[in-house]
């Protein structure tokens, strides 16, 4: 029923899921996916649709709201949220009498500025499980942040730039929120400001932040995206300490060394372990296909415990299951 080369195919439908190679209709989660390519059609939330910009251009796309389940020919979709940035989504597909659920990106736990997820009942689950190792479980989430102010506030108070390396879309969202409303002021790189103002059209409140400008930093959080970690436009700044956020940080001293960081703040939009595994005990799927990440080591978790659980590896040929 499912074929997988470069992203996944509903066999005997025109339906892929955040493919990364030209089909006819393809299915995208979030305005995040990788590789993701316009297609004939794309079909996924407007806010999703707006976040992605360039990636559904000269592609017809399909707009849908959240719990508003229709039919594409012999297929009946829905799509859910999935918690993981603004707009994100998982599809539901009914067929042939079976329910199939790809999750795209997902968590389970609080975000300042994503929909909140839902988790339905399903035979067949689709997972992307980019954590799916056991020391992957989070922190709890309030304690990271008290850490991540604490280190803004020290910067702030001896005239050091705390700068922040950030995903430009979602997480750096969710700080920019949490932030501004406890009254600091921020200075956004243009990815990430430019990401606001799409969220301000869909409704997400959020105060004292501007454009980065290199000459008015002064008192301020700087926020930019981890690839400019040695760039020119963090190097100028004389007086600075550098926070990574980001999942990985679990591992503190890889995200230390690796982008050269005084401070790491494992904070992620994406599902823990612990979240994998709860989504799987509420789902209680009878097949379980795994996506990115850990996915061979997570599949035999889940098949120690009487789960029929597969990875989906990147295949040389196409692979049907």
């Amino acid at each position: 029923m499912i074929e997988y080369d470069e992203g996944i195919h509903i066999k005997g439908t025109d339906l892929w899921f955040d493919s990364t190679k030209k089909a006819r209709f393809s299915f995208l989660s979030n305005g995040n996916v990788r590789g993701f390519v316009p297609h004939e059609k794309v079909i996924a939330t407007s806010t999703t649709l707006k976040l992605a910009g360039k990636k559904v251009k000269n592609s017809v796309v399909l707009a849908c709201p959240f719990n508003h389940p229709f039919s594409l020919g012999k297929v009946q979709v829905e799509l859910i949220p999935a918690g993981y940035v603004l707009g994100s989504s998982q599809i539901v597909i009914d067929l042939d009498g079976k329910r199939i659920i790809y999750t795209g990106d997902f968590k389970l736990r609080h975000s300042e500025t994503a929909e909140p997820p839902q988790v339905k009942r399903c035979d067949i689950v689709i997972m992307k499980c980019t954590y799916g190792l056991p020391r992957y479980v989070f922190p709890p989430h309030q304690s990271v942040i008290n850490s991540l102010i604490d280190f803004i506030d020290e910067s702030l108070s001896t005239g050091v730039t705390p700068i922040l390396l950030v995903n430009a879309l979602g997480k750096s969202q969710d700080i920019a929120k949490l932030l501004g409303e406890k009254g600091y002021k921020l200075s956004l790189h243009r990815s990430i400001y430019n990401a606001v103002k799409i969220y301000e059209e869909f409704g997400i409140a959020f105060a004292n932040y501007e454009s980065f400008r290199p000459n008015k930093i002064e008192g301020k959080v700087v926020l930019v995206p981890p690839y400019l970690r040695g760039s020119e436009l963090i190097d100028k700044i004389a007086k600075k300490r550098i926070g990574v956020v980001m999942g990985w940080a679990v591992d503190k001293e890889f995200a230390k060394s690796v982008y050269r960081a005084d401070k790491a703040f494992p904070l992620s939009n994406h599902a823990d372990y612990d979240e994998l595994l709860q989504f799987v005990e509420i789902a209680r799927p009878k097949e379980l296909y795994l996506v990115q990440g850990f996915s061979v080591e997570f599949a035999r978790t889940l098949q120690k415990r009487g789960i029929n659980a597969k990875p989906l590896e990147k295949p040389s040929q196409l692979k049907l299951i």
